[in-house]
């Protein structure tokens, strides 16, 4: 299977956050790694990245979630509407026992959505 077109992965992409919504958690994880493993080297697929992220949040595997966030997240400036980003981030690090990393993490994502200032 080779590239997809913009329709094809933006119908895997609602079919993986439906089985997500349904609690197939696997069948949602294998959607997003294949569209994750299709995306251009250059060009992640972040949305795949962060539906990896949140299942990893789920299974309480903080580090694979970080390394999936990284993905997602690395080489843009985010708007308030990737402000979840921030506090999944949050979540991972918590996990990872990173209490001032999750606290940053979790200002950050404040800010962005509350559009005030930094504690």
């Amino acid at each position: 299977m080779g590239q997809l077109d913009r329709q094809q992965r933006r119908t895997l992409h609602v079919l993986a956050y439906m089985m997500l919504r349904m609690g197939q958690e696997a069948r949602a994880g294998r959607i997003y790694a294949a569209l994750a493993a299709l995306a251009p080297q250059n060009e992640p697929d972040r949305l795949a990245l962060a539906g990896l992220a949140a299942l990893a949040i789920e299974e309480g595997q903080g580090s694979k979630a970080l390394e999936y966030l990284r993905g997602a997240m690395g080489g843009r400036v985010l708007s308030s509407r990737h402000a979840v980003l921030h506090l999944m981030r949050a979540q991972a690090f918590w996990l990872e026992g990173r209490r001032e990393e999750a606290r940053a993490a979790l200002d950050e994502y404040l800010f962005l959505v509350g559009g005030g200032k930094k504690a």
